[in-house]
């Protein structure tokens, strides 16, 4: 009869059956230079991911300081361009003509007013004598045309 190997004799670390003959070694891989089956797990080189770790973060600070520099510089061209939007802004208010608004200065609000305020007393156009009442909104001189009637009167001219 033959005998047929239980569950527990055909998994390998299973119980064996004291009937069955011991199972014949494996042979092994002759050591001749050749690797083994699994391979041997490698250790990483801790000093060179260190190193490597530490340029990346030398980077890192030198790209946060010129990011730092570069914003610096951003704010003080942003206050400078606020600083020019505002003397723009009040010399159009008091109507200055470009070349007097480019010469409007000060720091603040109430000194850049006070000199805009200067500059369109000096800027304002005068008013012209003897308009003649050219203007639509003047009304009628009622001495216009006075020296030609009594030149005509008195000369017959």
């Amino acid at each position: 009869m033959s005998e047929t190997p239980t569950p527990a004799e055909a998994i390998p670390g299973g119980v064996v059956n004291p009937a069955t003959p011991p199972a014949e070694p494996q042979p092994e891989a002759p050591a001749g230079g050749e690797e083994s089956a699994a391979p041997k797990p490698v250790e990483p080189d801790y000093r060179a991911l260190y190193e490597k770790m530490q340029a990346d973060l030398d980077a890192t600070r030198e790209r946060s300081t010129e990011a730092g520099v570069e914003a610096d510089e951003l704010r003080a061209q942003v206050a400078q361009l606020q600083e020019q939007a505002l003397r723009d802004r009040i010399a159009a208010e008091y109507a200055l003509p470009p070349v007097l608004a480019a010469l409007v200065q000060g720091g603040d609000e109430a000194t850049v007013r006070q000199h805009a305020e200067q500059l369109a007393a000096v800027a304002a156009p005068k008013p012209l004598l003897g308009a003649g009442g050219l203007t639509p909104h003047s009304e009628p001189d009622p001495y216009k045309g006075l020296a030609e009637k009594l030149r005509q009167r008195r000369f017959g001219i």
